[in-house]
């Protein structure tokens, strides 16, 4: 038995994949020291008696502060899911304890947060009151590490164009990108509308890297448009409508975003047609995880809701078609 394996049989606790995990969260020995309720000096003792037992330097000092080394990497990989998974048998163990069937982690991108997922909570609420239902709201950049690590079941919103290998994926329906502002905006006004009349007012963006925001910029750069000095980058749906409210700003959201607000007398969709790309809203999880009994009931119950929102989703894209016919 080498030292390695020796120390990490003999010494290595819980507290030192917890604070491992939060170093590469927070990136300071001062946050971490705050947030785990000790002193500096014990979170750098407990850091460097680690490397010293593992024969390796876990974190350096970088331009973001503490950085994970390659074999600090490696650790923390295996600790978020040891975590991850400890975390979850204590909610089933509660669950058990309190009657309830399972807790199902759900993870929202913004696409499927206003329509989908309050109608699919809805549904299981009446057809299954023993689930506890837990959401995040993220991008996949940030779901992903979670679902990895054990955190999340499942993952509902835009699919991008390549998942990870160890990803599997179904579509639950198909979008579109529409441009959007609020009713009393002045090019909500206009009898007569061009695409260049959006030139001038400030423009609220998904982030760069984003699955919507390639699209955008192409349709930008095709017509001669200039991104603006004066934006915004959100993926925050409230944050968004806000703007929207309180100034000239003009949106660019999901069709089926959108909707819910058009019909709320909240926003106005614009005549432009951003995109022929079709966006794929869809669920996706780990391929290597057996599926429960109340994830597979998840997914019936989110492609009955898909199927409930049909009608009123396809006549909404008909309005759409109707008046984006002239761009």
């Amino acid at each position: 038995m080498n030292l390695t394996d020796r120390y990490m049989r003999g010494h290595l606790k819980l507290r030192h994949l917890q604070l491992l995990v939060a170093l590469d969260d927070l990136r300071s020995v001062g946050r971490v020291a705050a947030y785990l309720n000790v002193s500096q000096p014990a979170v750098s003792k407990t850091l460097t008696g680690l490397e010293q037992g593992l024969n390796a330097t876990l974190f350096y000092r970088g331009g973001r502060g503490m950085e994970p080394t390659e074999h600090g990497q490696v650790l923390l990989r295996h600790a978020r899911e040891i975590l991850g998974r400890l975390n979850q048998a204590k909610e089933e163990l509660l669950d058990l304890s309190e009657g309830r069937m399972t807790r199902l982690h759900v993870g929202i991108l913004p696409a499927a947060s206003i329509q989908l997922i309050p109608r699919l909570i809805s549904r299981l609420a009446s057809t299954t009151p023993a689930v506890a239902i837990s959401v995040r709201e993220g991008t996949m950049g940030s779901l992903l590490p979670a679902m990895r690590a054990g955190e999340l079941d499942m993952a509902v919103g835009l699919l991008p164009a390549g998942l990870p290998i160890e990803l599997s994926s179904e579509i639950l329906y198909d979008d579109r990108i529409v441009a959007v502002v609020r009713p009393e905006h002045p090019l909500a006004q206009c009898d007569a509308f061009a695409r260049q009349d959006i030139a001038g007012y400030p423009l609220l963006l998904p982030p760069q890297g984003s699955i919507l925001r390639t699209p955008i910029d192409a349709y930008l750069s095709e017509y001669g448009l200039e991104l603006p000095r004066q934006h915004v980058e959100s993926v925050s749906t409230l944050t968004n409508i806000g703007v929207l409210q309180y100034s000239d700003s003009v949106a660019f959201l999901s069709a089926e975003m959108a909707r819910h607000y058009v019909a709320q007398g909240a926003l106005k969709v614009l005549p432009l047609n951003i995109s022929q790309l079709t966006l794929h809203v869809g669920l996706s999880w780990m391929t290597d995880r057996g599926e429960s009994v109340a994830v597979t009931l998840l997914r019936r119950l989110l492609h009955e809701t898909c199927q409930e929102m049909q009608p009123a989703m396809q006549a909404f894209r008909t309005q759409l078609e109707t008046a984006m016919a002239s761009d």
